[in-house]
């Protein structure tokens, strides 16, 4: 085998960041503004109730993370990944034709579903087979792509929305970008390993590429250590505060006197930083290491909860804005770097399938539990006995996420240190 014309490597970090900026893009990124189109459709709805919408797509994203990985293995990425491209853009289209929040209920679980197979999981996979060295820089661009396309499409989508709330039109157009963009790259570009195209992994030595047996844990293994436990933690917490604070960011400053189009802005500049938020990332992880990743998490998590709890001020909305994107880069870079760095290339894609239920966890439960909290500290109206949004106070949010970034930053330093043991076992 040979590394020359190694250009196939960055290929597969193309093929990636556009699989990212459509899967994670749509169905993660663009759910905040939506939420708020949705709820001026379904004004008699609570948050809740909008967020369970996205609370089952990743509940279906859940289970399809548990079976990726012995499907792959079973049928090969470069059969199973257009497939579920496929099933994800049918999902958002139909997702088009909704009239009631029951039906987006149902067609929530393709979409998840669909993205759980061309999502995170896949894509960790792909970048850990095809990369040995600046396996953290080529992560960082390859999960770029979830803030570019969440850019591009976030102000897609609110120019399609419109002043009418347009949500037919904006999940029609996201349905046709989702085919267009998902189903060719995993037909004509996706492959699996080096080796299919006659090269090594980068970085990586000719003996290397021959071993019969790849270096890692093995997956029974792992699950028995404190590291599997530690690691399924900051996962979970991970997911939990971001996604958490992504789907009620817009919602926030709304309620705190900035308009709807200004909002839009602001986490328009959000997933913009995003883009170079990851990279840095992905370089500070390469160059000083899991620890030092970790305390610059914690650090960014906590200013954009200072900056949160004064957002009355437009420039400290913007700077929670620059805060979060630095954090935020966290949600989606260091979930496959770190865990690629404990278990190594033997059963990551398995392993990474396991702890992707934790993730999966925390991406169904942060959105809706910051909404039980708000809406437990809003007052009932007395003449209708519904709960009255206007009242509510996301303080103790920002309290509680403020917290487990503590805890985030603890369980994953801790998890990493058997990681020169397990990743090199024969």
């Amino acid at each position: 085998m040979s590394q020359k014309g190694s250009t196939y490597h960055w290929l597969i970090v193309i093929a990636c960041f556009f699989l990212t900026a459509v899967s994670i893009g749509i169905t993660v990124n663009c759910f905040g503004p939506l939420s708020v189109a949705l709820s001026a459709k379904f004004p008699e709805a609570t948050s809740s109730a909008i967020q369970y919408v996205f609370m089952i797509a990743a509940l279906a994203n859940l289970v399809g993370s548990a079976l990726v990985g012995k499907i792959m293995e079973k049928f090969t990425m470069r059969l199973a990944m257009p497939v579920y491209a496929i099933i994800m853009s049918a999902g958002v289209f139909m997702w088009s034709q909704c009239d009631s929040l029951q039906m987006y209920y149902i067609f929530a679980g393709l979409v998840g579903f669909g993205a759980s197979g061309i999502a995170i999981i896949p894509c960790g996979a792909l970048i850990n087979n095809w990369f040995e060295e600046k396996k953290g820089l080529a992560t960082g661009i390859a999960f770029t792509g979830s803030g570019a396309g969440g850019l591009l499409l976030v102000q897609m989508t609110q120019y399609i929305l419109g002043p009418d709330n347009n949500l037919q039109a904006a999940y029609l157009a996201l349905a046709i970008v989702a085919a267009v963009v998902a189903i060719p790259t995993t037909i004509f570009i996706v492959r699996e390993h080096p080796r299919d195209k006659g090269l090594t992994p980068y970085g990586s030595g000719q003996a290397n590429a021959n071993q019969s047996s790849l270096p890692g844990i093995p997956i029974k293994q792992f699950l028995k250590t404190g590291s599997f436990w530690l690691l399924g933690i900051s996962v979970f917490i991970i997911a939990f505060i971001n996604v958490g604070l992504q789907n009620h960011i817009s919602i926030y400053v709304t309620k705190r006197g900035i308009d709807a189009a200004m909002a839009a802005n602001i986490f328009s500049l959000y997933l913009l930083l995003l883009i170079p938020g990851k990279i840095l990332l992905g370089s500070i992880y390469d160059k000083v290491g899991i620890a030092m990743g970790s305390i610059y998490g914690l650090i960014t998590y906590i200013a954009v909860v200072v900056c949160l709890f004064y957002t009355g001020h437009l420039y400290l909305a913007f700077a929670a804005a620059v805060f979060f994107a630095l954090a935020g880069s966290m949600t989606t870079v260091t979930p496959p770097y770190v865990t690629a760095r404990i278990v190594g290339l033997k059963d990551f894609a398995k392993i990474f399938g396991i702890l992707n239920l934790f993730y999966g966890i925390g991406l169904v439960l942060g959105p809706v539990i910051a909404a039980k909290i708000y809406d437990a500290s809003c007052s009932i109206d007395a003449a209708t006995s519904l709960i009255d949004p206007a009242t509510g106070s996301y303080t103790n949010v920002f309290v509680a996420f403020g917290v487990l970034s503590f805890v985030l930053c603890i369980s994953t330093i801790l998890s990493a240190r058997k990681r020169d043991e397990y990743s090199k076992m024969a």
